[in-house]
């Protein structure tokens, strides 16, 4: 390929298998902003969420589960130490506040389905 492709949007994808479990998750516990969603019926649901400068869409995947491996998520907040007073209390952390060797600060939890979320602020 000789020109880079231009990418106007990017969207990571999740096919929950309880769907409204992980949508809660999503939309009330982290509090991201619903930009669309629809109902059809069990096989047909969507949400997206805002993420920063990027879209999580949540789907109820035609044809059953789509369960997720070999990937997680990382999001750059402003201020770490802060959020990490907000859910250090909660059960679904995977490890707690730490300083890393590669220059930031993070904690990781997981959602409802076990996907990985860290949290992390850059040290300056």
């Amino acid at each position: 390929m000789k020109q880079p492709i231009e990418v106007k949007q990017f969207r990571l994808k999740l096919y929950p298998k309880d769907f409204a479990r992980v949508r809660s998750f999503y939309e009330t516990y982290l509090g991201f902003p619903v930009i669309n969603e629809w109902d059809r019926g069990e096989d047909d649901r969507g949400v997206m969420f805002t993420v920063g400068s990027a879209i999580l869409e949540l789907l109820s995947p035609e044809g059953g589960y789509k369960p997720i491996s070999g990937s997680d998520l990382s999001l750059e907040v402003p201020n770490v130490t802060e959020l990490w007073e907000q859910v250090k209390d909660d059960g679904n952390i995977v490890h707690s506040l730490r300083d890393n060797p590669w220059g930031d600060t993070s904690f990781c939890i997981s959602d409802p389905e076990g996907f990985a979320i860290t949290f992390f602020t850059k040290i300056v």
